[in-house]
């Protein structure tokens, strides 16, 4: 990545009770030293939603989870655009 993009990578050795936070979207590789209990929350951002929109219309491809979550925000953007319209006389 260092050669076509210009990308550098960063190591960093992790010790009990630290936490790494990975930016969404970067790209990121784990070498457990020892037995290790990995904690993941994925979270889709409105800005990663429209790229998931992007890879297709058939999503099947997407992961379930990432799907769940495109679908839970266009319902609440769905509900709370509706809120307003009630709103307004």
């Amino acid at each position: 990545l260092r050669d076509e993009c210009g990308v550098s990578g960063w190591s960093l050795l992790q010790f009990p009770g630290d936490a790494v936070l990975v930016p969404a979207g970067a790209p990121h590789q784990v070498q457990s030293l020892s037995g290790t209990i990995s904690v993941e929350q994925q979270f889709l951002s409105p800005e990663s939603a429209v790229r998931l929109r992007q890879l297709g219309t058939d999503p099947a491809g997407t992961p379930r989870q990432l799907r769940a979550q495109l679908d839970g925000m266009i319902f609440a953007a769905v509900r709370e655009a509706l809120a307003v319209l009630r709103g307004c006389k």
